[in-house]
């Protein structure tokens, strides 16, 4: 997420993983305290317990610069990495 834009001290609005709703990371934070990092509203990385409810995840696939990807992305013409 900072690769993308994302800033741990400000707010954001104009990286491309930005949506205005908060969603986890996959990126640990403190691994005793059980916390990962999150995008809040606002654009900006911060961080909490794995047990608070934020509404939602986004999950993420990082491609080799040399995968090709065919298709659409629907049901009847789903997306291809080669």
């Amino acid at each position: 997420v900072m690769y993308a834009g994302a800033a741990g001290t400000t707010s954001n609005y104009g990286y491309y993983l930005y949506t205005g709703n908060i969603y986890w990371t996959m990126s640990p934070y403190d691994s005793p305290l059980a916390s990962v990092f999150l995008v809040n509203s606002d654009g900006y990385l911060n961080n909490n317990n794995v047990n608070w409810a934020a509404p939602g995840v986004r999950p993420v696939i990082s491609l080799r610069a040399d995968n090709t990807i065919t298709g659409s992305g629907t049901i009847s013409n789903p997306y291809i990495v080669n």
